[in-house]
């Protein structure tokens, strides 16, 4: 494929920024359930619980909404929905054939428009002069998307930083922007989640030549928390 993983997203922000022009959504949060029924027409199935609680494999054009789904769940599955269409045009643009050779990247490609959908570029540059990188008063605006979403796009801004999700005490991902990572936290990381889970509130640890913040997600079956760790020599 010739085009740069730069080029891909600059594209994908342009495909985001049009739609969310024509459907008159100037500012977060983003209702995907709405663009994608009102706006383009995809249609929406609210799902009825199974009486027998076994899951169905549904054939459907449109969204399914399952009666689980929290709030942010039914926007991903809408975005994701939004994204399905519009890659047609993301191909077109990026001069590549949409063809079930080229299934994978089609499926990669949504999950990044989806996620570019729920926390676009611009606005999340604008929401994030006014609150820094808090990532639990970033997603209070994003509350579309989940803590973990707006937490995973930082990752695309200009400041170097890594990523941690934590759940119970283990590292279920870690990464960077500028850097290259490992699962392994920094000892500021490992002291910043340990607090966090200790008293369930905010944060903030410096060490070793790290400054990390740390939040706990609400809402959860287990412990999760948040880490954004960015190193203090940039």
């Amino acid at each position: 494929m010739d085009f740069s993983q730069d080029d891909l997203f600059e594209t994908i922000d342009r495909l985001v920024v049009t739609l969310l022009g024509r459907a008159g959504a100037d500012r977060p949060p983003i209702d995907a359930l709405r663009i994608a029924e009102e706006h383009l027409g995809i249609p929406i199935e609210y799902a009825e619980p199974d009486v027998d609680e076994k899951p169905t494999r549904r054939h459907t054009a449109g969204i399914v909404i399952a009666p689980n789904m929290t709030h942010e769940q039914q926007h991903l599955v809408a975005a994701r929905g939004i994204a399905r269409s519009l890659m047609p045009d993301l191909f077109r643009k990026l001069d590549i054939p949409l063809g079930p050779e080229n299934r994978q990247a089609a499926n990669q490609f949504c999950g990044i428009l989806a996620s570019r959908l729920l926390v676009p570029t611009r606005m999340l540059r604008s929401a994030q002069r006014n609150c820094k990188s808090d990532v639990p008063l970033l997603q209070s605006q994003f509350s579309t998307a989940s803590m973990e979403a707006v937490a995973t796009r930082l990752l695309d801004l200009d400041q170097p930083c890594v990523i941690t999700l934590v759940d119970d005490g283990v590292v279920a991902s870690r990464r960077g922007n500028a850097m290259s990572v490992s699962k392994k936290m920094t000892d500021a990381e490992a002291a910043c989640a340990e607090r966090v889970m200790e008293l369930d509130l905010p944060h903030r640890v410096r060490l070793g030549g790290w400054t990390v913040h740390g939040w706990p997600v609400p809402n959860r079956a287990f412990r999760r928390v948040v880490l954004r760790a960015v190193p203090d020599d940039v």
